[in-house]
């Protein structure tokens, strides 16, 4: 069960679990100031290989990817450096310098201007109410309308006198319960049901099918965002998005 489905979960059972804290390990820690430390030193490519190895520990953090997505930047790989700032604006979508750098990095790409994949006029127009927080911050947020809904509720059927006192909260509070609900929704089916991938290739030929002899479909340009359908056999299929089928080298694309 996933984290988010356990939200769920506590939302419908009316519990508000604590919201923990992780500290970095101290060899992570150590690793986390040496690279940083490198950074500055601008040596990017040692500077990048700490920050991987904290991650290959299965250590993530907004900070950390944001560091990381940096160091790829000044290494002069912005495929890798787009795909580490997306990676940190899913743990925190309201800091001002990941914004700049993200939007800096695919002012380089030939996405530049489009809308981000997968995402109509509805769904951009529902997530703007909660661009500024992560999914568990929307999760949190409808936790608490629920448990308003439900507590002016019971207090109505308590207490006619509370009940018709309290209508015109009522459904101020409910209206923002269903925003909520739907903000939730397009968030997670957009992070977690949806793949989505960067190019990090310079360059990567999308074939009609997943073999080296087919034709070419089109060409993808680093830093470049698609969704990732599937993958098999060191090939993934992608969508680009103009809504264009193919498959790619698996190694042309990473995800999200």
């Amino acid at each position: 069960m996933t984290k988010y489905a356990l939200t769920i979960l506590i939302l419908f059972s009316c519990f508000i679990g604590c919201v923990y804290a992780e500290d970095l390990p101290n060899d992570a820690a150590h690793l986390f100031y040496s690279a940083n430390s490198l950074y500055e030193k601008r040596e990017f490519k040692e500077a990048v290989e700490d920050y991987q190895n904290i991650i290959d520990q299965g250590i993530e953090s907004g900070p950390l990817y944001y560091n990381l997505g940096n160091a790829y930047f000044k290494s002069g790989k912005t495929g890798y450096a787009i795909l580490y700032y997306k990676k940190a604006a899913r743990l925190m979508p309201a800091d001002s310098d990941l914004k700049s750098n993200l939007s800096y990095a695919q002012s380089l790409t030939e996405d530049s201007g489009l809308q981000p994949v997968a995402q109509n006029k509805f769904t951009w127009a529902i997530n703007i109410p909660f661009r500024e927080f992560t999914l568990n911050g929307i999760a949190r947020i409808l936790i608490i309308m629920y448990l308003l809904v439900i507590g002016l509720l019971a207090g109505g059927v308590v207490n006619p006198v509370f009940k018709r006192r309290a209508t015109f909260i009522f459904y101020p509070v409910l209206v923002l319960f269903l925003l909520s609900l739907a903000g939730f929704s397009v968030r997670y089916y957009s992070e977690e049901v949806l793949t989505h991938g960067i190019v990090v290739a310079r360059e990567a030929e999308c074939k009609y099918e997943p073999i080296d002899k087919s034709t070419t479909y089109f060409t993808l340009r680093e830093g470049q965002e698609v969704l990732v359908l599937k993958t098999r056999n060191g090939w993934r299929r992608i969508k680009r998005l103009d809504g264009k089928l193919a498959w790619v080298k698996s190694d042309a694309v990473e995800e999200i």
